[in-house]
């Protein structure tokens, strides 16, 4: 896939960046030619990413990070800016999710999406944040249309990318007039190893997508 768009002079951090979604927004980041840094909870899986990056001709590092931790991700946002620079490009994509009816659904398995999927989202964007006014860089925030339209099951996580959606729109206001841009992008049900489990549990892709188009018509 050819990218057009030159991102030579960015460095930009990918959360959730060792695997599914977050690993193709880094690969293309990096063919557009970005430094990146791949953020994950598993360091080795930020690392592999990194060394694929390398290998087809980008920059990139792998940098372990728990995103629910706020001293550890202003560390880790130091060694990226250590490494590379300071950072002018954010992806937020790391979330997590159970899938349970909301009344099955336990205190502790709540607070673990919220504290991920939402809480995680704005640690690192004030981490990242004077680095990106400085650069007059971009947020760009993976929601969900769940976020939208609700999900059966999980409601928790739609719920929290509810707020994804409402905290960028309200940094957006606070920031824009600096010249840092903040967006939401709000994808469907994707097929990746992390939403296997879902995906297998409402029936399979072809029921999935079947239900899809009944719900949009």
């Amino acid at each position: 896939m050819s990218v057009e768009i030159d991102l030579s002079a960015d460095v930009a951090v990918v959360t959730g960046g060792g695997s599914g979604i977050g690993a193709g927004i880094a690969s293309l980041l990096a063919q557009a030619g970005a430094k990146v840094a791949v953020l994950d909870m598993s360091g080795q899986a930020a690392k592999t990413v990194a060394e694929e990056i390398n290998a087809s001709g980008g920059t990139a590092i792998g940098v372990e990070a728990n995103i629910t931790d706020e001293a550890g991700v202003g560390q880790a946002l130091a060694s990226v800016r250590q490494q590379l620079g300071p950072v002018s490009v954010l992806v937020n994509n790391a979330a997590t999710w159970t899938i349970k009816k909301f009344a099955d659904t336990t205190a502790a398995e709540t607070q673990r999406v919220v504290e991920v999927t939402l809480i995680g989202t704005v640690n690192v964007m004030r981490a990242a944040l004077p680095d990106l006014v400085e650069t007059q860089g971009r947020i760009v925030n993976v929601a969900s249309d769940s976020a939208r339209t609700g999900e059966h099951s999980m409601s928790v996580y739609a719920g929290a990318k509810a707020g994804v959606v409402a905290i960028t729109k309200s940094l957006a206001q606070e920031v824009g007039r600096k010249g840092v841009r903040a967006n939401v992008v709000a994808p469907g049900t994707t097929q990746t190893p992390g939403s296997a489990a879902f995906i297998e549990q409402v029936g399979g892709p072809d029921k999935l997508a079947k239900e899809i188009g009944r719900a949009h018509v």
